[in-house]
């Protein structure tokens, strides 16, 4: 602790107060006082961009993100802004759309910025603003001499402005260096514009873009990533030469089969344009195995009933998959992975569609291709794929299940077949290595296809298979979703959701983070709850509630999750031959409810059934109606899992394996399961939508029983609500999750 009045007791954090304060003082001239809290944050916002003696003429943004940062957005403290009206009742249809404020931030992590509403006197966020940038000023720019001995706290002799997003300005400055080389030796550090670090010869369009839109810190930043969407990016790259074999092995299947003829453009013709997107195939291990080219179709110009009619395409349930990957060391199956090539180029088109020839690789005559088969891009190639494997794999004498239409089924004797269908990503399981054989040989006569033997990689799912075993995670998809959002080194927590904290909506009033950040996160970790993670299902679910106007609040539980997953990111769900099975059934089920949250009064309800020791379906979900006990709440969440029990009974049906005997499902609540048992009429139940009282109908035709379990092995209450560490921990344990 320090005295009072003396801030030279700790001056290295005073000297940092002092170096934050004195900018935001100046920002506030002309400005209310209270808005001190904004120019504060500002002033930080632009430290962490400047250069810095103590990190080797580096900025602290550059030293965590690892690239240097984009200053070409940045305005200056206090500067009219205008902001489109949204969600505003406008008296008026023919008044401005916009309405002048005052600039006071950026939000962080986010395209937006900050501005203060003097007639409401409140500080709101948007998107969707302008600023209006002086492109014909005739007066260069003066060369800004540095001198070191001057510097300021925390700068070094790099430290800089940020320049006008002006080009011809750039341009004058340029030649104003080269025309007086004199002051060039005279000028210690000259000022310098991030745009150009990595682009030295911007495009025209490009300096548009730059002066009138809000900015893009990938733009201007070389990213490390897998992905381009554009040739022009694709030569850019140091693997051009990998890119272009590429470029030309799609071109040479696309000829070989036969996906267009060159014709001369009809008049009435509207033809579709195209684009190439590069992709690195990697293994589950993270390493390049393969660089893809493919060639897409603007689909999104395509015409609705001249261009299309249907589109409607389905892929095999990631419960199917997990329910078939746990038979496979119950039963001893085997399983191996095969791959269509090009699978979207072997549907007919019925439609007559056009499209310019392939970007960059015209031969200049002007026609145009008339499509025979479906391209990647189409609105309708994924149907005419499905509707073509469907037809091709009957003729092998397999049949499509009821229970899920993308899973096939081949009986010979005692002898299985099954294959799952996810576009163009084939899992084969059988228990016949003969039958496996006379398959792949099937599908080669029909498809170009790539066998990828024994799986380790589907849908982003990685596959790790032992004698006994077989565990199914998404280390890699973690890892990628930590590097981008910079939290590689982030230390862990223990749990997804801290329990004593209760989520609350945004105050009415503040308006919360209006970027897609929060939304594309929380989509991303949302796949990863349906996949492979049920530990975090509850709270990514229950974040989603606030998507709309998420907080301050809602974006720290979010980090929190990531925080879980980076000290977690091992986990996997694994299936043993050995797990001990409470069930004569294959899987059983449990089942439970969470009375009222703070937000709307609504019960949440979670279940989740196993097989193999491991979890193969699980949901988490808010009730849609409230819940006037906790008898009810649990009485609705037996309900949903009696439904989805009944879905893998057929499941298992159909695979071959029926289930001799009543589904477990055990529930936690006396009063629930005494009234799904027993046809009981009772005044503060007689309210109750008939629909939950099917399950009473299962029970009587012994196709679902339940029992009642102690609260402690309640496994789906991880589904409900957040637990302390050790509840959450065991429960974890009991739903197959363990380290890989």
């Amino acid at each position: 602790m320090t005295a009072p009045y003396s801030p030279s007791q700790n001056g290295i954090a005073e000297r940092m107060n002092r170096t934050i304060v004195k900018p935001a003082r100046a920002m506030l001239r002309g400005l209310p006082e209270f808005l001190w809290e904004y120019a504060v944050n500002h002033a930080l916002y632009l430290h962490n961009r400047t250069y810095t003696r103590a990190l080797n003429n580096k900025t602290p943004y550059e030293m965590r993100f690892k690239k240097k940062p984009n200053v070409s957005h940045l305005r200056e403290f206090g500067s009219p802004v205008w902001v489109l009206l949204q969600g505003q009742k406008v008296p008026r249809k023919m008044e401005s759309k916009s309405r002048q404020r005052v600039f006071v931030g950026y939000e962080d992590g986010s395209k937006s910025v900050k501005y203060y509403n003097a007639e409401t006197r409140k500080i709101l966020t948007s998107r969707n603003f302008r600023f209006l940038s002086l492109i014909n000023d005739e007066t260069p720019p003066e060369p800004i001499t540095i001198i070191p001995d001057a510097s300021g706290e925390g700068e070094s002799e790099g430290s800089t402005q940020p320049q006008s997003g002006n080009k011809s300005d750039s341009l004058k400055r340029k030649q104003t260096e080269k025309e007086d080389p004199q002051d060039q030796r005279r000028t210690r550090g000259i000022r310098i514009d991030y745009r150009y670090l990595h682009n030295p010869f911007p495009d025209e369009e490009d300096e548009a873009n730059a002066i009138t839109s809000p900015s893009n810190e990938e733009t201007f930043a070389i990213i490390a990533g897998d992905e381009h969407t554009s040739l022009k990016d694709a030569k850019k790259s140091e693997d051009w030469p990998e890119w272009e074999k590429a470029v030309q092995t799609e071109l040479t299947q696309l000829q070989q089969m036969g996906t267009w003829r060159l014709v001369e453009k009809p008049p009435d013709a509207i033809p579709l344009a195209n684009k190439w997107t590069f992709v690195r195939k990697r293994n589950k291990a993270g390493e390049i195995v393969k660089h893809k080219a493919r060639l897409v179709v603007n689909g999104c110009t395509q015409r609705p009933g001249y261009d299309y009619v249907e589109t409607f395409s389905p892929v095999v349930r990631m419960e199917t998959i997990r329910a078939i990957l746990a038979l496979v060391p119950i039963k001893g199956l085997k399983i191996q992975q095969m791959d269509v090539k090009g699978a979207y180029l072997n549907g007919i088109l019925k439609e007559k569609v056009y499209m310019r020839q392939p970007e960059g690789y015209e031969d200049g005559t002007g026609r145009v291709c008339e499509l025979i088969k479906t391209l990647y891009g189409l609105k309708q190639s994924g149907r005419e794929w499905n509707r073509e494997l469907d037809v091709k794999l009957k003729k092998f004498g397999f049949q499509r299940l009821h229970s899920d239409p993308c899973v096939y089924i081949k009986r010979n004797g005692d002898d299985i077949m099954i294959i799952t269908v996810w576009v163009d990503d084939l899992l084969l399981i059988t228990n016949s290595n003969e039958l496996m054989e006379q398959t792949k040989l099937d599908l080669r006569t029909e498809w170009e296809m790539t066998d990828l033997g024994e799986p380790t990689k589907i849908i982003g799912v990685e596959i790790t298979q032992t004698d006994d075993t077989i565990t199914l995670s998404q280390k890699v998809y973690i890892e990628s979703i930590l590097e981008r959002e910079g939290l590689s080194e982030i230390n862990s927590v223990a749990t997804p959701l801290d329990p004593n904290i209760k989520l609350m909506p945004n105050p009415d009033g503040n308006e919360g983070n209006r970027s897609n950040s929060f939304a594309r996160l929380l989509g991303e970790l949302q796949f990863l709850a349906n996949s492979t993670r049920p530990d975090i299902a509850f709270t990514v679910n229950r974040l989603a509630t606030y998507t709309a106007n998420p907080s301050l609040q809602h974006v720290a539980a979010l980090k929190q999750i990531l925080r879980y997953l980076a000290g977690t990111k091992n986990l996997g769900i694994t299936y043993s031959k050995t797990a001990n099975n409470p069930d004569i059934n294959t899987f059983h089920g449990f089942a439970d409810a969470a009375f009222a949250n703070h937000d709307d009064y609504k019960s949440t309800s979670g279940y989740v059934f196993l097989a193999a020791g491991g979890a193969i379906t699980w949901k988490s979900k808010k009730q849609t109606m409230i819940a006037l006990s906790s008898t009810q709440a649990e009485y609705v969440a037996l309900s949903e899992a009696a439904r989805e029990a009944c879905w893998l009974r057929s499941l298992f049906d159909e695979f071959g394996y029926p289930q001799e005997h009543p589904t477990l499902i055990k529930g936690d609540n006396d009063g629930s399961i005494s009234m799904a048992k027993n046809q009981q009429f009772h005044n503060r139940s007689k309210h109750i939508a008939i629909r939950w009282h099917w399950v009473r109908d299962l029970i009587e035709q012994d196709l679902v029983t339940i029992e009642n379990c102690r609260d402690p092995e309640q496994t789906a209450d991880i589904l409900t609500k957040a637990l302390s560490r050790p509840k959450h921990n065991k429960h974890v344990t009991e739903m197959g999750l363990v380290s890989t």
